[in-house]
């Protein structure tokens, strides 16, 4: 629908395009309200073209989380492949070792299979940054020790780890497992 000012009323009406162009032209409007329609006009297709390229930043930003989101995904998933790798040939070691001892492989030949994999097991685990705990020896750390039980002595000064039940593992300053130990103690009199 097009409006048109009405010369004998002075209101604007519908009409036809042609009507309104000369209707228009008819009407002399004050220079500055045809600078402020001008005005309007710009800063109108300024807020369009500020909104429309908000718009395609927007998107462009929820594009890279959705990248990102995805690359995390991945990266979460396929983590462990490399250390994975190194552990499938111990497993297959494993895997022949049994076979071997289900077929009447002397004793002395199934304990080394294990010795050695024990060793690829080490070297497997070496890259990822796993530590072994020390304790033996130790003054008894909380953060780096559980104690199973104490011992009673005067050889050992009081707190002091006298021997490993189970051996506790670090992986860079974080424990994964503490070492399960025997702890000393004054033997009480």
């Amino acid at each position: 629908m097009v409006l048109a000012m009405n010369e004998n009323e002075g209101m604007v009406t519908p009409d036809g395009a042609g009507q309104v162009e000369e209707n228009l032209n008819k009407v002399e409007a004050p220079a500055e309200i045809d600078e402020r329609d001008h005005m309007i006009v710009i800063l109108k297709d300024e807020v369009a073209r500020t909104k429309d390229e908000m718009l395609r930043q927007l998107a462009e930003a929820q594009n890279i989380q959705r990248r990102l989101r995805q690359q995390m995904e991945q990266d979460r998933k396929y983590a462990i492949e490399g250390l994975v790798r190194e552990l499938v040939p111990v497993l297959d070691n494993f895997d022949r070792s049994l076979a071997a001892a289900d077929q009447g492989a002397s004793p002395e030949s199934v304990i080394d299979g294990i010795r050695a994999m024990q060793k690829s097991l080490h070297r497997a685990l070496e890259p990822v940054g796993l530590v072994r705990v020390a304790a033996v020896g130790q003054v008894f750390d909380p953060e780096m020790h559980e104690a199973l039980a104490t011992v009673e002595t005067t050889e050992i000064a009081p707190d002091m780890v006298t021997d490993e039940i189970e051996p506790g593992y670090m992986i860079a300053d974080r424990v994964i497992r503490p070492a399960r130990v025997r702890v000393s103690k004054a033997p009480e009199a």
